[in-house]
C-alpha cells in the first residue's frame, strides 16, 4: 500500500518578492543611520524624514498591492519601519491612506490628517487623530504643521465622499519642509513661496498619464520644477514615482525621473535636487 501525505503544507507568501524584511539592505541602512538626519524613500509618497531630533512618516502605503495593482518596487514590512514621532497624511486616496499599513503602527503615534477624514482612521484605534483644516495649524513640542490647499480631487469612496486634500508646511526647529502629497500645478504655489521660507520641497513627479485625464490633479516633472521655482525652496525632493501606477504600463511610459533630471539640467538646478529613489535614503545636512 502506498501512503499519501495529507498533512498541512506551509503557506506560500504570495507577494514575497514585493516585501523587504530585516535581511534587506534597505532595512540595514535605515538602522545604521538612526543617529543621522536623513530622507528615506519607502516608495510612492511614503517618506521617513528624520530631522532635528524628530521622525516623520508621510502617506504610509506599504502594502504589496492596491486594488489588485502590484507594486513595481518592494515594500519594507511596516513593523520594521523605525517608529515615527508623527504620521502625516495628505489625503484619503487609497495609495496615500492605506488602512492595512496604518493599522500596523503603534497606536500612540499622533496621526495628522485633513478635514473630514477622521471617520476613515478612527476604527484603527489611534489615541491622537488630529484633523487640520486648510490654513489651520497643529503645534506641539518643536514641530508646527500648517495645512494648505492643493489642486487635487477630494473624497475616498462613496462612504467618504468629502474627505479633504492637504499639503503641509512642516516646521521642525529651524528647518521648514513642504510636503505636497498629490497635486496638479496651480498658481497658489507662488503665494506659498512668498509666505514661507521653505528648505525642502517634497513634490510629486509621477502618475500623470494619461495626461488628458490627469493634468489638473497630477503634475508632471516639468511642472514640478516650475512649482519648485514658485515655492522658492532651497531643495527639491521628488516623490510619487517609480513604485506603481493604476495603469502599470504607464510607469515606464512616463519616464518621470529621466524627465525630471533633463529639466533640472536645462534649468541649471541639478545641484538643488535631492533625488532619493525608492528603498534608499540620503543623509542631509540641515545647516543650510
Amino acid at each position: 500500500m502506498k501512503w499519501i501525505d495529507i498533512g498541512k503544507r506551509p503557506k506560500k507568501l504570495v507577494f514575497k518578492n514585493l516585501i523587504l524584511d530585516e535581511n534587506s539592505q534597505f532595512y540595514k541602512e535605515l538602522i545604521n543611520n538612526l543617529d543621522k538626519n536623513f530622507i528615506a524613500n519607502l516608495g510612492h509618497s511614503t517618506f521617513l524624514i528624520q530631522i532635528e531630533g524628530l521622525r516623520i512618516l508621510t502617506d504610509p502605503f506599504l502594502s504589496p498591492h492596491i486594488l489588485g495593482v502590484k507594486r513595481k518596487k518592494p515594500a519594507l514590512l511596516p513593523k520594521l519601519v523605525p517608529k515615527p514621532d508623527f504620521i502625516v497624511i495628505s489625503h484619503a486616496h487609497y495609495d496615500h491612506l492605506d488602512l492595512k499599513t496604518l493599522k500596523q503602527f503603534d497606536k500612540s503615534i499622533p496621526v495628522i490628517i485633513p478635514d473630514k477624514t477622521k471617520a476613515v482612521v478612527k476604527p484603527l484605534g489611534f489615541k491622537e487623530i488630529i484633523e487640520v483644516p486648510h490654513f489651520k495649524d497643529f503645534k506641539t513640542r518643536n514641530i508646527e504643521i500648517i495645512a494648505l490647499p492643493v489642486q487635487h480631487n477630494k473624497g475616498r469612496s462613496l462612504l467618504y465622499p468629502n474627505t479633504q486634500t492637504n499639503s503641509y508646511i512642516i516646521n521642525v526647529g529651524n528647518t521648514t519642509l513642504y510636503f505636497a502629497g498629490d497635486t496638479g500645478y496651480f498658481d497658489k504655489f507662488k503665494e506659498y513661496g512668498k509666505s514661507f521660507n521653505i528648505d525642502y520641497a517634497f513634490l510629486p513627479i509621477g502618475g500623470f498619464e494619461p495626461r488628458v485625464l490627469l493634468q489638473k490633479v497630477h503634475m508632471n516633472p516639468e511642472e514640478a520644477v516650475k512649482t519648485f521655482k514658485d515655492l522658492n525652496a532651497k531643495y527639491l525632493v521628488p516623490i510619487h514615482f517609480d513604485t506603481f501606477h493604476t495603469i502599470p504600463k504607464n510607469l515606464k511610459k512616463e519616464r518621470a525621473l529621466e524627465r525630471l533630471n533633463k529639466k533640472l539640467r536645462e534649468e541649471k538646478l541639478t545641484e538643488r535636487a535631492i533625488i532619493v529613489e525608492p528603498n534608499s535614503l540620503k543623509k542631509i545636512n540641515i545647516t543650510i
